[in-house]
């Protein structure tokens, strides 16, 4: 058995509960994994286990995050019903939106119990503070993680696991309603 010092019996402690709940599967890349989780500010500050800050926040999974999730928009409208190339943009631009996302991967599947964040951060509870996008570009760099995994079927599948259409619908209802999040 290896010792609980043993980088890759670290890394695998770190991302298990997140591979068990999150995507349902053990990741390959479980660097990518924790970088998608991790925060700088967490990388700033001294940690238990040095590995860790080795690991860049690698911010190109963001923009794949982002081309896949708009991706998933189109194929879920497209494919359902015609509609005008603005219609197609709209639905992009309101599932894609930064708050919307925000809300989704608090609500939607607590994200933020599974980020690696800096003690400050955690102390701010800065997941509830409405200007931060960290939640949302950690949303999209899971997103990214799945698509390199295990393919789009697997960000659909996440998506449809975690009710994403259903749950951005019910911000609108709210938002129609008068309560801002």
């Amino acid at each position: 058995m290896a010792a609980a010092t043993d980088p890759d019996t670290y890394l695998d402690t770190i991302c298990y509960p997140v591979e068990r709940y999150l995507p349902g599967f053990a990741v390959r890349g479980e660097e990518r994994l924790i970088s998608a989780l991790i925060t700088d500010a967490l990388l700033n500050e001294p940690v238990g286990f040095e590995r860790i800050r080795t690991i860049p926040v690698d911010k190109s999974l963001d923009t794949i995050g982002d081309f896949i999730l708009d991706f998933v928009i189109i194929d879920n409208f497209a494919t359902k019903e015609r509609y005008i190339a603005q219609q197609i943009d709209d639905f992009c631009q309101w599932y894609g939106k930064k708050e919307n996302l925000r809300y989704f991967a608090k609500t939607g599947f607590q994200l933020p119990k599974y980020i690696l964040w800096g003690p400050g951060e955690r102390k701010q509870q800065k997941w509830d503070q409405l200007a931060t996008t960290i939640l949302a570009d950690r949303f999209g760099m899971l997103v990214a993680v799945l698509y390199l995994e295990k393919g789009i079927d697997a960000v659909m599948e996440f998506l449809h696991k975690h009710h994403f259409f259903k749950e951005i619908d019910k911000l609108a209802g709210h938002m129609a309603a008068g309560d801002a999040r």
